[in-house]
């Protein structure tokens, strides 16, 4: 006695096959975006705070710092030198440098809504002062994958950020060894945002047409099993 299946049956259960699947056809457009200008970057994000670091005092300070931007809280380490930080204030400007050149600047704890980080990134020397030509290498980390980007000769009033499809977990930036050049990776202006609301993604055309050749065969095996029935 053999099972006969409805076409109306084949077609539904092609569809759950389909919705099951497309799910994973789209995570491949997941990822961690890399902006270099400040209005593409706020189009893609909602609900930005900053941090200017201008309450802080140029002196010495602990390897581990609170901060928040905007209603945003999350934390800023130094290593692995443990030197902790020492803000540079330059033409009454507050930027936030390590205490010691090789340190990494490491950004994180960040809240579970944040899928977006940005701000001005570059290098000064000693003194604090801008040090121009210097390259910068940041990373972020959104739990699912991790996206390095080298920043050359970047200025104090460049932006850089980064805008994931997941909640961010870290971002990080640091000096490269230059043989005979000593300067310190610097950040100022760090913004933080939640993800802008986007429609959702259409299906690549292949994915389109595997989709209805899948829904065509499951049909027409129906219609065949119908006629044998």
């Amino acid at each position: 006695m053999g099972f006969n299946m409805t076409p109306s049956y084949a077609l539904s259960r092609a569809a759950a096959v389909a919705a099951l699947l497309f799910p994973f056809a789209m995570s491949a457009h997941a990822g961690i975006i890399v902006f270099t200008d400040r209005s593409a970057f706020e189009v893609e994000t909602i609900m930005q705070g900053t941090d200017d670091f201008d309450d802080l005092e140029a002196t010495e300070l602990e390897a581990q710092l609170s901060r928040s931007a905007g209603a945003y809280t999350y934390l800023i380490t130094a290593g692995p030198g443990g030197g902790g930080f020492y803000p540079a204030l330059w033409e009454g400007d507050t930027y936030l440098t390590a205490t010691l050149a090789n340190d990494t600047i490491t950004f994180a704890n960040f809240g579970p809504n944040i899928f977006a980080f940005g701000g001005s990134f570059f290098a000064t020397d000693a003194y604090g002062a801008f040090s121009p030509g210097r390259s910068i290498a940041l990373s972020a980390t959104d739990g699912v994958a991790t996206t390095n980007y080298l920043l050359d000769g970047a200025m104090p009033s460049s932006f850089l950020g980064f805008v994931s499809t997941n909640p961010l977990t870290e971002v990080s930036l640091r000096t490269i060894n230059e043989q005979g050049n000593v300067y310190w990776a610097t950040a100022n202006d760090i913004v933080l945002a939640m993800a802008n609301p986007a429609p959702q993604p259409i299906p690549e055309p292949s994915s389109v047409a595997t989709l209805f050749a899948g829904l065509g065969a499951a049909a027409c095996v129906a219609r065949r099993r119908r006629r044998c029935a």
